[in-house]
């Protein structure tokens, strides 16, 4: 396959999956990616199309506007397209969409209107002859969905205009949060946003009507009026709910001044905003502009950081975790960050509370990034109220009682009662059946909660011998609540798959404290063998394993402590009894090949193979694999963009392969 091939694929597939995410967004209203991770699709395919303009000719779903209507709904033509909006995520995106404006106009000044971008449903309603027609939701920029019945229950909405004029209405649907709180108390719904969608889109409009939906009108689409300002007035004045956050500014400054002002506050605002609109306010402005088949010229949304946004902590909860580390908890008032409503957030440690000085009632700043788990990373203090009180960290364990110590050393204070702390047992055993450990399908945190309370599964060695202690028992799982026949069975034929696994994942899904993936690995690749490493842990000495390069002397202490502890050596050679430990290919060094040994950092992206099947690859030839660049790396082996780490690599004097060079090198 040339390199136009693979680029070709790569368009396709971004095209699916776009059209994928469009779909469950804007027709089924439950999105499976954040909106940023969405916006990099976009900005992926966009680069594509800028290189190879060719591939145009296929179709771009650049060009779409929302997706296609639900087929359970009538249809609605739109008079005039329901456009998107171009996206901005800071103050430069902003002067080159005023800089592009001034230009195409050939004017020097342009004066805009700011209003808040509303995280809700878009909707078109048409009045003729003064009264409520019909309504249609975006769809697909062209065609929307027949909601008539449904927008008709909205409160506070016109059904008569005092105007005998023909003309139709455009806004955004929403739910408040505090609304949203109080409807989701059994967690049926991801966050307001969905909700709002999904209670529009209802076959019976008494649904909608028992919702508590809310609406904001922005647009008249055939204005007599001058200016947008002048629209938004006359919105008002037929009696139309429109937005007081609304500002006409002509300086970048000005600009700044409003964006900062509204995202400072945004926590206070009592419905979800994911940004700002900037308006040309003139209409005559607009008309001249015009718009792309996608979205107008004369309006650009200045996106808010997708995964940062302000809310009240409610209380400081503890969390024990499998090792005893006891972890403070922000139970917050939930937030929309990225498309995602957020809840909870980590404090760290008990030093982290003090430094930021993070009490019960504050006003937070909350950041989600990636899979990472939403932290709590400064206090608005200007708002904290007399009232509020420092929080006092417990002294004692509050799931066991048992008492609490802290590691010299170590920041993290741990309950020490290990084997009767059920929090410790419970985190432990789903650590064991984690995808990177045994990965056992059909063993949640619920189920195995059930087991444990139960008596079944209080050990890690319990679990594979769960079906023989369920007959034993005479339990009668089949009529407990939330077991069937089916989901009886996946379990059992789960564990049984499990039968068999690698040295490195079972040494991982023990649990021992230090020994992560990456510990594990180590391990396997310097013991081979389930029995050398199983019999030099119990006579294990510092210098046994500092010598591995990569294990320190807290891993080492760690798994001396392990193995100590004789309730410890007892589960596990109850468990081995039942597995069938196999080699792993970290044991398969070649000691003839040129990278055995050698420390090999991987940068770009590979043609030929993945990273993880290039990481592999260079593992079963001995080589060691790393993430950092330093004097000690071998080799820096780059794909397309590495980025950063290949001006490192030529600063460090590292050597360079690129990726045919690398093939070469790996396959002698």
């Amino acid at each position: 396959m040339d390199d136009f091939e693979k680029i070709k694929e790569e368009f396709l597939d971004l095209k699916a999956k776009i059209k994928h995410h469009d779909t469950l967004y804007y027709t089924n209203d439950k999105p499976a990616v954040t909106d940023a991770e969405y916006d990099d699709l976009r900005a992926r395919l966009v680069e594509i199309e800028g290189e190879f303009p060719q591939l145009k000719l296929i179709g771009s779903v650049q060009e779409n506007v929302g997706s296609e209507p639900d087929s359970r709904f009538k249809k609605i033509q739109h008079k005039k397209p329901m456009l998107s909006l171009d996206n901005a995520l800071n103050l430069q995106d902003i002067e080159k969409f005023c800089a592009k404006v001034k230009r195409f106009l050939n004017i020097d000044e342009i004066e805009l209107l700011c209003e808040l971008k509303i995280d809700g449903l878009s909707f078109a309603i048409t009045y003729e002859n003064g009264a409520l027609a019909y309504a249609a939701t975006r769809g697909d920029g062209h065609v929307g969905e027949d909601i008539t019945a449904n927008v008709a229950t909205l409160k506070d909405l016109p059904k008569v205009l005092n105007t005998g004029d023909t003309l139709e209405v455009r806004g955004e649907i929403y739910i408040d949060r505090d609304d949203f709180i109080d409807l989701n108390k059994d967690n049926e719904f991801a966050n307001p946003r969905n909700v709002a969608a999904g209670s529009i889109r209802q076959l019976d409009p008494k649904i909608t009507a028992s919702r508590p939906l809310k609406y904001c009108a922005y647009s008249i689409t055939n204005c007599k009026e001058e200016t947008q300002y002048e629209m938004l007035r006359k919105l008002k004045e037929l009696g139309f709910c429109v937005s007081n956050n609304i500002a006409v500014v002509k300086t970048i400054d000005e600009i700044a001044d409003f964006y900062n002002k509204i995202y400072s506050s945004r926590h206070s605002i009592n419905y979800d905003i994911d940004g700002l609109v900037y308006k040309v306010n003139n209409l005559k402005l607009q008309e001249r502009l015009g718009s792309t088949s996608r979205a107008p010229r004369w309006a650009i949304a200045h996106k808010f950081p997708a995964m940062v946004a302000k809310t009240k902590l409610n209380k400081i909860s503890i969390q024990i975790g499998r090792t005893g580390v006891l972890t403070p908890v922000a139970e917050l008032v939930p937030v929309n960050i990225g498309g995602v409503l957020v809840s909870r957030a980590s404090l760290h440690n008990k030093n982290e509370i003090e430094r930021k000085d993070i009490r019960e009632g504050d006003i937070v700043i909350v950041q989600r990034a990636g899979d990472v788990i939403p932290q709590v990373i400064e206090v608005d203090k200007d708002s904290r109220s007399a009232e509020v009180q420092k929080f006092v960290f417990p002294s004692s364990c509050p799931e066991c009682g048992s008492s609490i110590c802290k590691t010299e050393g170590e920041v993290a204070l741990r309950c020490m009662g290990e084997f009767y702390c059920k929090a410790q047992l419970i985190e432990k055993l789903r650590h064991f059946v984690s995808k990177d450990a045994f990965d056992i399908v059909g063993l949640g945190k619920k189920q195995i909660e059930f087991f444990y309370s139960n008596g079944l599964i209080t050990q890690i060695s319990d679990v594979f011998f769960l079906e023989e202690k369920i007959k034993d028992l005479n339990f009668p799982l089949e009529t407990s609540s939330g077991w069937g026949k089916k989901s009886i069975n996946n379990l059992f034929n789960a564990i049984r798959s499990r039968k068999k696994i690698d040295l490195h994942r079972l040494i991982f899904a023990l649990g021992i404290k230090f020994v992560g993936q990456k510990a594990a690995k180590l391990l396997t690749n310097y013991y081979n063998l389930y029995t050398n490493w199983y019999s030099s842990m119990k006579e294990l000495t510092i210098d046994d394993l500092i010598s591995i390069d990569g294990i320190g002397e807290k891993t080492v202490s760690s798994i001396k402590s392990f193995f100590s502890e004789k309730h410890n050596i007892e589960v596990l050679n109850k468990l081995i009894s039942y597995l069938k430990i196999s080699d792993s290919s970290y044991n398969n060094q070649n000691n003839e090949s040129e990278l055995n040994g050698k420390t090999i950092v991987f940068t770009g992206s590979l043609l030929h193979m993945t990273r993880s099947e290039a990481k592999a690859k260079a593992e079963s030839l001995g080589a060691k694999v790393s993430s950092s660049l330093s004097t000690k790396t071998d080799y820096l082996v780059i794909g397309e963009k590495p980025g950063s780490k290949y001006k490192k690599a030529v600063e460090l004097g590292v050597t360079i392969l690129d990726e045919d060079k690398w093939l070469l090198l790996s396959s002698k």
